[in-house]
């Protein structure tokens, strides 16, 4: 009774102040798409406004969530690493800018500083392929922090770039950062964390695990689609990792910790109030990076012009007010943690499923609070279509298509969501249904050049030369300066006699 009073409480608030639109209709029509199940936290001038659980811990127990339901955060552990080496800063222990080499003697990289790494502008090689040799040498050992120092050494791993040229988003630079932490404070990264952020921010339910592996008790079981056609969820133990290192290894520093929203919140209000770190060093985190040339960093994401701080992710455009965040992403678990420094907005945003579209979900929030047009993100096109294609309903697939181009805010579409599906399937040589996710994504794309270079090579993959060379002749025709559509056309009219 008591919770039924709170919410209609909430929803009286809601209907007054954003003209009968409330959140939790707005996350209750996501969770009905199943794009969101998980724990929401929103709050407005630094007040709680909304907190609320949507669907299970547990799908196959149908446990329902709670505010103690615990989540890995993925890549939010990089903001709290960040916070750390800057912690050790103020304390005048480092200097961000004086070279890892000065911390970590046997680091092979001279020219590296600890900016370099908070920054993602080191050049230091991903750990994806990193450690293929020592896997295959020793399939028990797991890979951790430690060793990837003496990996760069044994094999003269080159950087991918020259420090500070480029911006690369980069886990191995955190990994590095944990391990200076750990020199520096004579303890774990687990009990620095611990000692330093968890606990002056009252972060009662969070943890560094000392194995990922192993759950707490009330830690949450992880779900994702195992194809980009499947529309069923399944538990993310029954797949199998892309890369081999995701299962053979246990870092931290770049992701691992485990924590709730509540306790996220206690985390950003302690730092953004100063309780955990200082103004100075604070501001010195969330500044754009500027490379060697003296270009600010900048990327893309649903539309939004990002850079990148210390950490931390920023909006370029501050007529909204400076608005940072990271977000996070492991197979099974969709994370953001958003703040609205200006307005002393937030949004914390747990998912345990793999596809739940967080940023243009937390975006959404920021327009609804603040009495703005928004738009409530709708389920993905290429996975309902494809999996409509692989199911042999080519017909409904089609029809689909049109639906969506008559009316395109009725799903949500993205060239790059049907170029891996049409690949997906031409890997698994599924060539038929290859060439109709291709054929599909002309039309809904047609004036991408990419999307018809990737309809040309799928049709040369299956023998249709002839096909492949009008597809690759568009491509040219909208993008003149596309030199691999140039180099096939020539090697198929080779290949085909002309």
């Amino acid at each position: 009774m008591k919770n039924r009073l709170v919410l209609l409480l909430i929803t009286i608030f809601f209907t007054n102040n954003l003209s009968g639109q409330d959140l939790n209709d707005f996350f209750s029509t996501l969770s009905n798409k199943n794009l969101v199940n998980g724990s929401v936290l929103i709050s407005k001038s630094g007040k709680t406004i909304f907190s609320n659980n949507y669907g299970f811990s547990n799908i196959e127990k149908k446990e329902k969530l709670n505010d103690q339901s615990q989540f890995p955060i993925a890549s939010i552990t990089k903001t709290f690493t960040a916070t750390a080496i800057l912690q050790l800063q103020q304390k005048g222990k480092l200097n961000i800018n004086e070279p890892v080499q000065k911390y970590l003697t046997d680091f092979p990289y001279p020219n590296i500083s600890i900016k370099r790494l908070l920054n993602n502008t080191s050049g230091l090689a991903q750990e994806y392929t990193l450690f293929d040799t020592i896997i295959k040498e020793q399939p028990e050992k797991i890979i951790s922090n430690q060793d990837i120092i003496p990996t760069f050494i044994r094999f003269k791993t080159p950087l991918s770039f020259s420090p500070g040229s480029k911006w690369e988003y980069n886990n191995v630079n955190f990994c590095l950062a944990a391990l200076i932490i750990e020199k520096l404070s004579g303890i774990s990264y687990r009990d620095y964390i611990e000692k330093n952020i968890f606990g002056p921010a009252k972060m009662k339910d969070s943890f560094v695990p000392l194995d990922r592996k192993i759950k707490s008790l009330n830690q949450v079981e992880l779900y994702a689609y195992p194809n980009f056609y499947s529309t069923n969820l399944v538990n993310k133990n029954t797949l199998k990792e892309t890369f081999l290192i995701v299962e053979k290894s246990n870092f931290y520093g770049p992701g691992g910790i485990v924590s709730t929203a509540l306790d996220l919140q206690k985390y950003q209000k302690a730092l953004f109030n100063y309780l955990i770190l200082g103004k100075k060093e604070l501001e010195e985190a969330l500044t754009a990076t500027k490379l060697n040339d003296g270009k600010t960093v900048s990327y893309t994401i649903d539309g939004k012009e990002i850079s990148y701080g210390l950490g931390w992710e920023i909006y370029t455009d501050e007529r909204e007010g400076k608005i940072v965040f990271h977000d996070g992403f492991i197979t099974g678990l969709t994370s953001i943690l958003l703040h609205n420094i200006t307005k002393n907005q937030s949004v914390i945003l747990l998912c345990n499923l793999g596809n739940s579209p967080v940023f243009p979900i937390s975006n959404a929030v920021l327009n609804l609070i603040n009495d703005e047009p928004y738009t409530i993100p709708t389920q993905n096109l290429s996975r309902i279509y494809g999996s409509l294609i692989e199911n042999g309903n080519k017909e409904k697939a089609s029809e689909l298509v049109e639906q969506y181009l008559k009316n395109p805010s009725s799903y949500e579409a993205s060239e790059r969501d049907f170029n891996r599906l049409g690949y997906q399937f031409l890997r698994l040589q599924k060539c038929d249904n290859a060439l109709e996710v291709f054929n599909s994504a002309t039309l809904i794309f047609p004036k991408s050049w990419n999307v018809f270079d990737s309809y040309g090579e799928a049709l040369h993959q299956c023998g249709k030369k002839a096909e492949a060379i009008k597809m690759y002749q568009k491509s040219v025709e909208l993008n003149p300066e596309n030199e691999n559509g140039k180099q096939m056309l020539l090697k198929i009219e080779k290949e085909i006699g002309k």
